[in-house]
């Protein structure tokens, strides 16, 4: 692993954002869960552990992104996989105390083919003060990675030791990872050097305002976003031609001239990206984005415009939701109905520059997908 010239603060604080408050009845259940393991050696570390699982579900729940977590409330949690987010396997680590320089990790969870860990979270636990912090995340494509460059030093008890700043990834990362890379992505060793950590994207939010000089937003630069070309929407207006929907560019196009009825404009001076969920989680889904200033309003506004249509070949499955957010209420809630001929589904929001959306896009057996919120800063 390469040194890191910024390397993550381990000190713990208690105001910090990842920093959880548990309730009475958490705490309770974290008790009970240690006080049924037979072996009174594990009972305080199973505790520890069930700390960290209520601290981690309360972090995740309270955040905006709306991260559903997974977990057995019936079982004493055990050292490896102990919780899941979509299609993560999660190993939380729980630490009583950071004096130690070295975190132990279960052998199963680095070899065992079918239950090794996606990720591997670090949470302290404060459990004098009821309150557990998120630290650090580890991912299996760096943990091999290390393996391979011999910093996991194997022990006879079938655990892993490795150095506590193996933990990389901060905990914006954490979300940005749980919420736009498929896990099937980090199932084999990086092969390019590990980043330093400050490389790593450190927002988890989506600046369309960059899009407007040819930029993608550093953030989401390897996220499978793509930047269109600009529009020639006269001419596609005009254009009575058969699109390709195989080129992202020409399915938007025919997208517009299938609103053209109901009076949807898009200036010129838009500018838009994509991104194709088929390639990267296996649906069948390309979702784009638009975005241009609105100069005349003071203070100045932005415009989000989405548009969630079927990957070439595919069709959107009835009952699939978009729904755009900003900080305080739904702005639109699309639902895709049989009577939808257009087969896909769009909507607009407006707001100041300061003013952030949300994109979630609901699925009919419930599961949910998320993106950073979308920004715009001309600068940055």
């Amino acid at each position: 692993m390469n040194p890191s010239p910024d390397p993550i603060d381990f000190e713990f604080s208690p105001l910090r954002a990842t920093t959880a408050a548990l309730s009475l009845e958490a705490v309770g259940w974290a008790a009970q869960m240690g006080q049924q393991v037979p072996d009174s050696a594990q009972q305080w570390p199973t505790f520890l552990r069930a700390m960290a699982l209520r601290g981690l579900q309360h972090w995740l729940e309270a955040g905006a992104l709306d991260l559903a977590f997974y977990y057995n409330r019936h079982q004493p949690p055990t050292p490896g996989i102990n919780g899941r987010v979509g299609d993560y396997r999660l190993c939380l680590v729980a630490q009583g105390s950071l004096s130690d320089d070295e975190v132990t990790i279960p052998a199963v969870t680095v070899h065992d083919p079918t239950g090794f860990a996606h990720l591997y979270i670090l949470a302290e636990v404060q459990e004098e003060v009821d309150q557990v912090t998120i630290l650090a995340g580890l991912r299996r494509d760096r943990l091999l990675t290390l393996q391979q460059q011999g910093a996991l030093i194997a022990e006879s008890d079938d655990t892993y030791r490795l150095p506590i700043t193996a933990f990389d990834s901060t905990p914006d990362d954490i979300l940005l990872y749980l919420h736009c890379l498929n896990p099937a992505q980090l199932s084999q060793a990086a092969i390019a050097p590990v980043l330093p950590v400050q490389a790593a994207p450190r927002r988890a939010s989506i600046n369309v305002g960059r899009w407007l000089q040819d930029q993608l937003d550093a953030a989401i630069e390897g996220l499978t976003w793509a930047l269109l070309p600009p529009l020639d929407l006269a001419g596609a207006l005009r254009s009575r031609r058969v699109a390709d929907p195989s080129e992202p560019a020409e399915q938007l196009e025919q997208i517009l001239r299938a609103l053209q009825p109901t009076g949807v404009t898009i200036p010129a001076s838009a500018r838009g990206a994509y991104t194709d969920l088929q390639q990267t989680m296996g649906l069948p889904f390309r979702l784009y984005a638009l975005t241009w200033p609105l100069f005349e309003p003071q203070p100045p506004e932005w415009t989000l415009f989405l548009f969630l249509g079927p990957a070439p070949g595919e069709q959107l499955p009835l009952g699939t939701r978009l729904i755009v957010r900003d900080a305080a209420t739904i702005l639109v809630e699309q639902t895709l109905s049989q009577g939808n001929e257009n087969g896909f589904l769009y909507g607009q929001a407006i707001g100041t520059w300061e003013e952030a959306f949300t994109a979630t896009v609901e699925l009919p057996n419930g599961n949910t997908l998320n993106w950073p919120p979308f920004v715009f800063q001309l600068e940055g």
